[in-house]
């Protein structure tokens, strides 16, 4: 990867990826050239895709996000993209994505990834490197792609039989469209800033920190430091970011401002773009939902200052998520009402992976749900009563249930959720 400018660059084509997918590159740096005569390979890095256009990786910056559409790699630079033989099921890759998140702003570990190579003691630490960071994220659900997932290159990751390369994955990327976004704000990258600002503020009160899952332990088992991490969060900028996407990209939240934005010669890009953002309607935000109401419940057991500001921030951020989807929806629903019926996603009701979501957004629902389900014995009752239903999205849900992708629900209890201001619209 590289911010130069160089002739003769590429980017990883990010329709080909899925979240799960890894990529395994061969850097010309000295580093690169290290880890690959060290591990006898082809390959000197590895990241995981967790959403369409965005990886996780770890590297000296510790373990951290980043968009795909600003990374750009020389010509000659070799990139190889890998998916599981045999497919898991949404949920279980959701599961490996949320295991490389949880991961963020984990330090990195040069010590441990050479120990990978070295034929001497490997202590388990929680630390990380890129092959580690992709092993682990697999293990998690019981997918073993090399023979110990603590130590590990990115060779063996290539070798893996339980992996199948991706064909056709890099386009090519002219000087002038890398010069472009070379000038571009980066929120990726003030993001990170903001996030090790915090890291290390609470890391000089308890060295043990690695993650945010460990700064939520700290502010929950320590009221007497709640105050001064809640200043680090503000001074971090951290609760502010969500602003800098809304300034650069107004018009992906407002249906008017799109109009104005989508010329003639910006309709295929506009397109793209809506379809894109119309696939992951639900997954891709689907975290907001998920850490919003991990952190009601954490505030109803222990109040915190720092919890409530992050109440507040993913409140914002499901909200603003919302919008993006929708405004893409509604788009694509005036000029290509096809890409809608062919693109969009959905999650029926009472399907694994439904109950998968709403166990952790609304788990009174899914209680429910069940316990309509047994009691007529049929997966086809209605969420709330068990009565004959039929399949509804919730199109107002960041304001009615936050993360809900959709509810089963007779007729009856359509009114009654309608009159306590549910957007319900039928699903196809």
């Amino acid at each position: 990867m590289t911010d130069a400018v160089p002739a003769n660059m590429k980017c990883i084509d990010i329709d080909r990826l899925q979240p799960g997918d890894i990529i395994l590159t061969a850097s010309k740096s000295p580093t690169g050239k290290l880890v690959r005569v060290a591990s006898k390979g082809e390959v000197s890095h590895a990241m995981i895709c967790v959403q369409h256009g965005s990886i996780i990786d770890s590297t000296s910056e510790g373990v951290q996000a980043r968009n795909l559409q600003r990374e750009f790699f020389s010509d000659d630079e070799q990139l190889i993209a890998f998916r599981l033989r045999e497919a898991l099921p949404p949920l279980e890759i959701q599961k490996v994505v949320d295991f490389a998140r949880s991961e963020i702003g984990t330090r990195y570990s040069k010590i441990e990834a050479a120990r990978s190579v070295a034929p001497i003691g490997k202590p388990r630490g929680r630390r990380q490197f890129c092959s580690r960071l992709v092993a682990r994220a697999y293990a998690s659900v019981g997918i073993l792609l090399v023979a110990d997932q603590d130590y590990c290159t990115p060779e063996e990751l290539r070798k893996s039989g339980l992996l199948q390369e991706l064909d056709d994955i890099t386009v090519p990327v002219s000087a002038e469209e890398v010069a472009a976004m070379s000038k571009r704000s980066n929120p990726l990258q003030l993001m990170r800033e903001a996030q090790n600002e915090i890291l290390a503020f609470v890391r000089s009160l308890d060295p043990e920190v690695e993650n945010f899952t460990d700064v939520d332990r700290v502010v929950r088992e320590h009221a007497e430091w709640d105050a001064a991490i809640a200043d680090a969060y503000r001074t971090s900028g951290y609760l502010d970011l969500w602003g800098h996407e809304l300034s650069a990209h107004p018009y992906r939240y407002d249906l008017a401002l799109m109009e104005e934005a989508a010329e003639p010669r910006l309709f295929a890009d506009m397109r793209a773009y809506c379809v894109g953002t119309i696939r992951e309607y639900y997954s891709g935000g689907l975290r907001f939902s998920v850490n919003l109401a991990h952190y009601e419940a954490s505030q109803q057991e222990s109040p915190r200052e720092t919890v409530g500001l992050l109440i507040e921030l993913y409140q914002t951020l499901v909200r603003d998520h919302e919008r993006r989807v929708e405004t893409a929806r509604q788009w694509l629903a005036k000029h290509f009402p096809e890409d809608i019926d062919q693109h969009l996603e959905r999650i029926v009701p009472h399907t694994p992976l439904w109950f998968s979501i709403v166990d952790r957004v609304e788990p009174r629902l899914g209680a429910i749900a069940r316990m309509s389900i047994s009691s007529e014995q049929s997966f086809e009752v209605c969420s709330s009563c068990g009565d004959p239903a039929n399949d509804y999205r919730i199109a107002n849900a960041a304001e009615a249930m936050p993360g809900v992708p959709s509810l089963r629900l007779c007729d009856d209890c359509l009114v009654i959720r309608r009159g306590f201001g549910e957007i319900l619209e039928a699903m196809d």
